[in-house]
């Protein structure tokens, strides 16, 4: 005789459907969770394939934008060893190159200054004979220059170019004191800032201006400096600047004493008859 009766057998045949539902159940929801991870793939997929395009893309105009920036960043060198510019094409093709660059990334500092130098050479070298054409070059140097401030404060060079700009222009006034004091902030002895002391410095003292009182400390500290320098091109540079200004007597006053101011320079800007130990 069984030992199963009929409602044991229920009980056994229910168990078993139901262990049959749960494992097509489990199976079911097992695809389902294979397609969903597989689509989840698919999208993170795609999201990484446009974000390396896009990187791609960044990285080709970031190289081409520096491409064209050494492009004209060449052509400001080679005014530059030249001590002029008069080639039409060769400005046309430097301000195309810097314009593409700065297209491309328009808070570029270096970029910005480069397109203000391009403007500079226009304005000061022999490729316009209209003086006005020569002063709207130059004022466009001024915009781009104080664009590129804006974005580094504390590059001395800069606030030097500027403070050289404005004299360029004839604009003797407090901001061009504030751009030689900030560019003697942050690099007293950068040799580009040196320059811009003695330039404009001897210019402001030579003409008697009202503010000479402002600058004629910084203007023999920078002088010093200079001397002091173990360069001999930041000498000569110097010396050059003193005789273009006609401060040959007063340069040779304040340096007299000054042991790194030698024979070989105080020949050069010191004459005879009017060597003097006193300041004039």
């Amino acid at each position: 005789m069984s030992t199963f009766t009929n409602e044991s057998y229920n009980q056994e045949n229910s168990q078993i459907n139901s262990n049959q539902v749960s494992k097509s159940i489990s199976r079911q929801s097992s695809k389902e969770n294979s397609k969903e991870l597989s689509r989840l793939n698919k999208l993170l997929m795609s999201i990484m394939s446009l974000l390396l395009l896009c990187l791609a893309w960044q990285s080709m105009k970031m190289g081409k934008a520096n491409l064209s920036f050494y492009a004209a960043n060449h052509y400001v060198e080679t005014w530059l060893d030249h001590k002029n510019l008069t080639d039409a094409v060769e400005y046309q093709q430097a301000l195309r190159s810097i314009n593409d660059a700065n297209g491309s990334h328009p808070d570029n500092s270096h970029y910005l200054i480069t397109q203000g130098l391009v403007y500079e050479w226009a304005g000061t070298g022999n490729l316009f004979s209209d003086d006005e054409e020569k002063t709207r070059h130059l004022l466009k140097a001024k915009t781009y220059y104080l664009d590129a401030v804006k974005l580094r404060p504390t590059w001395p060079v800069t606030w030097a170019t500027l403070a050289i700009l404005k004299w360029r222009l004839g604009e003797i006034d407090q901001q061009l004191i504030d751009y030689l004091f900030q560019a003697d902030k942050f690099g007293q002895h950068t040799p580009e800032v040196n320059q811009a002391w003695l330039e404009v410095g001897f210019y402001l003292y030579q003409n008697k201006s009202t503010f000479t009182a402002k600058i004629v400390k910084g203007l023999r500290k920078h002088l010093e400096i200079i001397f002091n320098d173990s360069r001999p091109d930041s000498r000569t540079m110097a010396i050059d600047i003193i005789k273009r200004h006609q401060a040959e007597r007063l340069a040779c006053s304040w340096l007299y004493n000054n042991e790194k101011f030698i024979t070989h320079y105080k020949s050069k800007i010191c004459k005879p008859l009017s060597i003097t130990n006193k300041q004039i």
